[in-house]
């Protein structure tokens, strides 16, 4: 069939199909667990992780974060990391057996090493480290990476009794995930980061906004206030002299009036009446005039 002394192409041959996964070396992923990223060096206390699960001593971190070119690879490793906050601090527990080859911490629930061969998982919130699969025999609800969240509710840390959203697809951090597993918390970093930056740019222009209304209105206040001293502060006191005027005015018009009526009054007519010229109070020509009370006739 192939001419060449029976050899026959079957589908493997003339089909491209789909190579297996890569699989990361055994050595290699069991290292991650023991060394840090950055400096190469053993785990110890203070360790921090970074968005992505992967361990560093703290003080590495710190220093990358001084000096990215602290360390060579640094940029390969974790360019995602932009300050403190990215990290999270891991309360992990140290493994009571030191031997040669032992892994530097161990779940708090099941003591199972830290060593790559089974998955560990950290708490957001107080940073507890233990077995996914201890944890998850704890607390059943226990959301994974990337699922839909169910109802809210609260329990708490099987170690630290620090409460918190199980149900949240935030409240646990793989250490040391699959490929997949890290190109999903990468992709919802990026996200997190461009709301929070949506959010400040809008605060920050509605801050703006008030600053400006705020500068507008002082404008127009003092605006208002150099006019009325300018042009506005004499004009009352003119007011106020012609209203006196025309008062004055009009009481002498009202004076002359009377005045002109009692003149063509008669003697009799007058005498009812007080004037200020007249002698003592008590006159009898000013009887009628007086007003009457118990003293009248006194």
């Amino acid at each position: 069939m192939g001419a060449d002394g029976g050899s026959i192409p079957d589908r493997r041959d003339l089909v491209k199909t789909r190579g297996k996964a890569a699989t990361a070396d055994k050595a290699v992923s069991r290292e991650r667990f023991f060394y840090c990223a950055l400096s190469k060096k053993r785990l110890a206390k203070p360790v921090v992780a970074d968005p992505l699960g992967k361990l560093y001593n703290k003080d590495a971190a710190i220093e990358y974060l001084l000096d990215k070119s602290a360390y060579g690879d640094g940029e390969q490793i974790c360019p995602y990391i932009n300050g403190v906050k990215d990290l999270l601090t891991l309360n992990a527990q140290p493994n009571p057996d030191e031997g040669e080859g032992k892994a530097p911490f161990v779940c708090w629930l099941s003591l199972k090493e830290m060593n790559g061969a089974v998955p560990f998982i950290a708490l957001r919130h107080c940073g507890c480290v233990f077995a996914d699969g201890a944890l998850r025999a704890v607390l059943p609800n226990l959301a994974k990476i990337g699922e839909t969240a169910e109802e809210p509710s609260q329990v708490a840390c099987p170690n630290c009794t620090k409460t918190f959203d199980p149900t949240s697809s935030s409240a646990v951090l793989p250490i040391y995930p699959t490929q997949e597993v890290q190109d999903v918390l990468l992709t919802a970093l990026f996200a997190a980061r461009a709301v929070a930056k949506a959010n400040k740019k809008r605060k920050n222009g509605k801050d703006k906004e008030k600053k400006e209304d705020k500068g507008e209105r002082a404008t127009k206040v003092a605006k208002l206030k150099n006019d009325r001293s300018a042009s506005g502060s004499p004009a009352p006191a003119a007011a106020n002299s012609s209203l006196t005027s025309s008062v004055r005015a009009q009481l002498a018009e009202q004076e002359k009036k009377r005045l002109a009526a009692q003149a063509g009054m008669s003697d009799a007519v007058k005498a009812m009446f007080h004037n200020g010229d007249t002698g003592k109070k008590g006159d009898v020509a000013d009887f009628f005039g007086r007003t009457y009370n118990r003293y009248a006739t006194s």
